[in-house]
């Protein structure tokens, strides 16, 4: 049976087919280190703020942060690893791996990302060297970032924005709603399954929220980061997105471009 909307694999099928069809070489003990401060930063938006980095943007990482071995694999999905939807079926995933082709190095995994730019770690180095890259170019030439891992580690920030002395402080209070699929709904019904309200939708269930929109993202967050990251991931899939933005008792509702 071929993939369909109704059988498309969660995320957790997805690291545990990768899991059981590749391994990579042993990493070095900086990445034990690594995985243990993903840990410790749970699901807090995080910033990688370098002048000499994406050309001087700040840089929000949207990636989750890999705390084992297969969600290391996993990360490298769409970077290394290429799902052949043509080929597989929901019981065996059929997957095309870069590094035959030449595209990916076997010693490179993908560490964080930044609306797709990965950061790539290199553990062929026992300092594991991180190195990143534009995404979408059709190759990758990843150029070095830090020298070692505990350099990005000390380096990357909790996107907390504190507020100036000279302006008096008020919180706003953003709320996102998906208010179009665009043009390939199927994959932003697939992208909303990585959303903790909807991620125990499937199948039948999953398409039915074509017909429920407006869909809530995020009701009455404080997070300015978690509003950004929603309108800039939904937006590069084609859907559209409305956002209220309410503080001190009004309300005022900015329609994304």
């Amino acid at each position: 049976m071929a993939l369909t909307p109704d059988n498309w694999p969660s995320p957790a099928d997805i690291q545990a087919s990768l899991a059981a069809q590749f391994a990579l070489p042993p990493l070095p003990p900086p990445m034990q280190d690594w995985f243990a401060w993903c840990r410790s930063m749970g699901t807090q938006p995080l910033v990688l703020d370098e002048a000499d980095w994406r050309e001087g943007w700040r840089g929000e990482l949207t990636g989750a942060g890999a705390v084992d071995v297969p969600g290391l694999l996993a990360a490298m999905e769409g970077y290394r690893f290429i799902l052949d939807q043509e080929a597989s079926t929901p019981e065996h995933l059929v997957w095309s791996d870069a590094v035959e082709t030449g595209e990916w190095q076997p010693h490179w995994v993908v560490l964080q990302n930044a609306d797709g730019d990965p950061l790539i770690g290199d553990i062929s180095q026992p300092e594991v060297p991180v190195l990143w890259d534009w995404h979408g170019s059709g190759r990758w030439s990843p150029q070095p970032l830090f020298p070692n891992l505990r350099m990005l580690m000390e380096r990357i920030e909790i996107d907390a924005p504190v507020p100036r002395d000279d302006v008096p402080s008020k919180v706003l209070f953003y709320t996102v709603h998906l208010t179009d699929l665009g043009a390939q709904p199927l994959q932003v019904l697939t992208a909303l399954k990585a959303h903790p309200d909807y991620r125990h939708l499937a199948g039948a269930s999953l398409l039915k929220l074509k017909h429920r929109l407006p869909l809530p993202l995020l009701v009455d967050n404080v997070s300015n980061a978690a509003k950004d990251y929603l309108v800039r991931h939904f937006e590069a899939l084609d859907a559209r997105v409305a956002v209220v933005e309410r503080g001190q008792g009004t309300s005022a509702e900015r329609n994304p471009p």
